[in-house]
């Protein structure tokens, strides 16, 4: 087996997308989005008589005083079983990384740690890989905490619905609630489509009013046109739109009021015309919400997601969540990923509201194997691993600040 150190994009992406465990976050386009990020990238892989056989993406970390740490998105791409190539591939990576001045480098596996129920309880007797994190160990990683929120580098825990299906079917896994609001959707006529470059305007906008009404900040926003320019070039991204016309949702309100017997019924829709024909003032013609998708081997993944909550009685966000699987099915994909939730189901925090809309699409409930660190320089990684959290400390104040100043514009 032979250790390659920068294998080309056609090789690289060919190999990736065509493998049982590919993942958009080990593509070459995550790769050149995260150099514009202020990441080094490296694109290593195994070739065995001069086939290739395992791959990685290499995102590097610059630290002061020349140190640095790596991070290899969901893992290698190769297969896990081969306990030979995956130990070979371990220690060529952690030389490779070492000699670049690497603390340690981690990983965090695209791979089941064992089937859950509703409750995130492990199934006795069903399909798990703690075998697999017994070896990780073996060869040398640490294993990580296993949170249960958004503590790590990517969610251990999310919702994957199998596309596989026709619409009809798949629709059927929907909870009532679901299939009913997409119903209300309809009755006010959302139109939901496909945007173009031009729409992710549309979508920065939107994340702003997200973003100040929960309090977080993700991104810069110059972030989400470059990350559409690298990942269109293949098409493998959707800009998609739900869209609302308020001189036809305003006729449909009026009927609801005049058919309207409860008074206080009759005066919510009262309020909801009158806020409707406020905002259409400037526009008759309004985006109220909009997904971003990432389209990789076999799989969709939906990534970013923002609304204007002064239209959520229209629920043109659920049916945008049901347009956006239906358009990954008709790409021929397999497996439609919901990209993050939280592993205690009963939780009381902020996220239990994103956790509850998610599971009602009804996708397998999936629990990730976790971050495994690999040490390459003990004393350091002592250090960076209790100061760091110090020095994240402030960076994330800076961040919350910044979003209580967008408010106040």
């Amino acid at each position: 087996m032979e250790f390659i150190q920068n294998i080309s994009e056609k090789d690289y992406s060919e190999f990736v997308k065509n493998h049982s465990t590919s993942h958009f976050l080990k593509s070459y386009e995550w790769g050149k989005v995260s150099k514009t990020r202020g990441f080094s990238t490296y694109y290593v892989g195994v070739k065995d008589e001069g086939k290739l056989i395992a791959t990685a993406l290499l995102l590097q970390k610059h630290l002061p005083l020349g140190f640095s740490y790596f991070y290899i998105p969901r893992g290698y791409t190769l297969d896990y079983s081969n306990k030979e190539l995956l130990k070979f591939f371990t220690l060529k990576i952690s030389k490779f990384t070492k000699e670049k001045g690497s603390l340690f480098f981690k990983i965090d596996p695209d791979i089941k740690l064992h089937t859950i129920d509703k409750d995130a309880k492990a199934i006795p007797g069903e399909e798990n890989n703690y075998e697999l994190v017994k070896f990780f160990k073996e060869i040398g990683f640490k294993h990580k905490k296993l949170n249960l929120y958004f503590e790590g580098m990517q969610p251990r825990f999310t919702f994957r619905v199998n596309i596989q299906d026709e619409m009809d079917v798949i629709r059927k896994r929907y909870s009532k609630s679901v299939n009913r609001w997409i119903k209300t959707a309809n009755k006010y006529n959302i139109k939901t489509f496909i945007g173009t470059k031009k729409d992710v305007k549309e979508f920065v906008r939107l994340m702003k009013m997200t973003e100040k009404r929960q309090g977080f900040y993700s991104h810069d926003y110059e972030f989400y046109p470059k990350l559409y320019d690298i990942f269109s070039k293949n098409n493998n991204v959707s800009v998609m739109m739900a869209q609302i016309n308020i001189k036809e949702t305003l006729k449909v309100l009026e009927e609801e009021i005049n058919n309207c017997d409860d008074e206080i019924k009759k005066q919510k829709l009262i309020d909801r015309k009158n806020l409707y024909q406020s905002l259409g003032k400037e526009s008759n013609e309004q985006i109220v919400s909009a997904y971003i998708n990432i389209h990789y081997g076999n799989k969709s993944w939906y990534l970013y997601g923002a609304n204007d909550m002064n239209f959520k009685d229209t629920f043109a966000n659920y049916k945008l969540f049901d347009f956006q699987i239906e358009h990954s099915q008709k790409l021929g994909l397999e497996i439609f990923d919901e990209f993050g939730t939280v592993g205690d189901s009963n939780t009381k925090k902020s996220v239990a509201g994103l956790h509850e809309f998610k599971k009602k699409f009804g996708g397998e409930y999936t629990e990730f194997i976790g971050e495994f660190d690999y040490v390459t320089n003990r004393f350091m990684y002592f250090i960076f691993t209790k100061l760091m959290p110090l020095y994240r400390k402030p960076l994330l104040a800076l961040r919350h600040l910044k979003v209580k100043m967008q408010k106040t514009k």
